[in-house]
């Protein structure tokens, strides 16, 4: 899923986290105004069942929901993430065209650190960071493909519930 351009700013999110949905980070102004498009849904799955669905707004083009549905494996690790920038990307939607959802199956690894969880696709290179919203931030190739997606900012209830629902499925 390629991004083809930006507006600058940092996106309003809320943030759930739960038991039996680990994460769910919700963009509600980039929904469009009238609620009339459709959704798009962009999923990856890796080989343990892992699950993260990233949900597009028809018009806008945006991301309106992130959801780490399922994490069955993870390690620890410490990812340093040197610069990025704070904007809301605008995708490429044409991906779409045949089917409204689109799984990717690829390989990737769950990596958790202190109140940060993230992946990214085993065989990409990040070439670039947007931190898209408080919660948020997105990995890219030098294609501006989203590779994988960074949860951060977690308040300590946030993280202390996170880890007992990664606890009771890994």
């Amino acid at each position: 899923m390629k991004i083809k351009s930006y507006e600058d700013k940092l996106v309003k999110d809320d943030i759930e986290v739960d038991y039996y949905v680990p994460i769910t980070v919700s963009f509600s102004e980039n929904d469009d105004k009238y609620s009339l498009g459709e959704f798009y849904y962009y999923r990856f799955v890796n080989e343990h069942e892992s699950f993260v669905e990233i949900k597009i707004n028809s018009v806008t083009q945006k991301i309106v929901e992130v959801v780490f549905t399922s994490i069955n494996d993870i390690e620890d690790s410490n990812l340093f993430i040197g610069e990025y920038t704070e904007k809301n990307p605008v995708l490429q939607t044409d991906i779409f065209d045949e089917n409204s959802i689109i799984t990717k199956e690829s390989g990737f690894k769950i990596s958790r650190e202190h109140k940060k969880l993230y992946f990214k696709l085993d065989k990409e290179k990040i070439d670039s960071v947007v931190k898209m919203s408080n919660h948020v931030s997105l990995f890219l190739n030098e294609d501006s493909e989203i590779i994988g997606l960074d949860f951060s900012s977690f308040s300590d209830n946030e993280w202390a519930e996170l880890n007992e629902s990664i606890k009771s499925t890994t």
